[in-house]
């Protein structure tokens, strides 16, 4: 089934097959590369970047705060922003969302002095040496998202870089 999508940096249509979600794709307008985004996250992104905003919520300011964006942003609160600053904000960062190779979990164990984090998912990420300091001090039950080989400790906004063992 192939999947359409925009060029994050021309918004030219493109076209790829699924089997080549998350790959490294080249577009043929503008040659710029970008990652080839998975249906489940065409399908993420469709639903939250139409004109208005999302059912069930009533701006795109309470949407930021859903998704756990950072209350403030170059020294504004996100309530401070007009509605059309939020949602240029929202769509930017839903762009960013569809561009990247992700995962998520929450921490089952620590192993090896921070070098291993194991998920609930049973997922595996070895944190690069200068990293494991961060990991050590992680919890059982944090909450994190892996973003283009970085994890993030979603609560304390602290990361570290890894690669999936």
């Amino acid at each position: 089934m192939p999947i359409e999508f925009k060029c994050p940096t021309c918004r030219s249509s493109l076209r790829a097959q699924s089997e080549y979600a998350g790959k490294i794709g080249k577009c043929k307008q503008c040659k710029s590369k970008f990652t080839i985004p998975s249906i489940e996250r065409q399908e993420t992104i469709a639903k939250h970047t139409n004109n208005h905003p999302p059912k069930g919520r009533s701006s795109y300011h309470e949407q930021l705060k859903q998704f756990h964006f950072p209350q403030a942003v170059l020294g504004r609160r996100i309530d401070d922003f007009s509605e059309s600053d939020a949602k240029a904000i929202f769509e930017w960062g839903m762009r960013m969302y569809g561009l990247s190779t992700h995962a998520e979990g929450t921490i089952e164990e620590i192993k090896y002095e921070g070098h291993v984090v194991i998920l609930d998912n049973g997922r595996k990420w070895e944190v690069d040496d200068s990293d494991t300091y961060i990991a050590e001090s992680w919890l059982e039950g944090d909450r994190v998202v892996i973003i283009d080989g970085r994890m993030y400790q979603i609560d304390e906004s602290e990361s570290a870089e890894v690669r999936e063992i």
